[in-house]
């Protein structure tokens, strides 16, 4: 039997709710940042963050690099995160080659867990939209993640499992 754990970084809540979601598709616990267990007995670990200014939080950026002390060697890693706006292109990359938020978050997240490079990424990602706050209140009247969005993540949480279990 396939061991997984869902692990995530959430400030108003958004990602946390998408983690819970996805843990609830995988049929697996899921922790936040502060709770990191020991890893070496999880086969798949999927990790979320969310984004702000359209890179991967401080908090975050930090707990990834922390996976590496967990045991993290040799797992399967999915990844996920929630964005104000994960489709825009990124303002730093407009008179360069244009990148969207989604994928310079995709290439950040895997650029820090697989440092070392020895754990498998898999290609199955998942995103959807978080809170746009600004000054600290909520640019949209607009509940993020959306019941659409929820039952996405639980999708992509069964869509892992049935992946491993094959």
């Amino acid at each position: 039997m396939v061991k997984a754990i869902v692990l995530y970084n959430s400030r108003s809540g958004n990602t946390k709710r998408i983690a819970t979601k996805i843990a609830e598709g995988l049929e697996v616990e899921c922790r936040d940042k502060r709770n990191i267990p020991d890893l070496l007995d999880y086969d798949l670990v999927v990790v979320g963050s969310w984004v702000i200014m359209g890179r991967i939080s401080f908090g975050g950026a930090r707990y990834l690099k922390k996976l590496h002390r967990k045991n993290i060697a040799g797992k399967k890693i999915a990844l996920f995160f929630t964005s104000g706006g994960p489709d825009e292109i990124h303002p730093m990359t407009e008179n360069k080659i244009s990148k969207t938020i989604k994928e310079i978050m995709f290439e950040s997240m895997e650029k820090i867990v697989n440092k070392k490079q020895n754990v498998t990424i898999l290609p199955e990602r998942f995103y959807c939209t978080g809170a746009i706050r600004m000054f600290g209140k909520t640019k949209h009247n607009i509940e993020n993640p959306t019941d659409e969005e929820l039952e996405q993540a639980k999708a992509f949480g069964v869509q892992l499992k049935e992946l491993l279990e094959a």
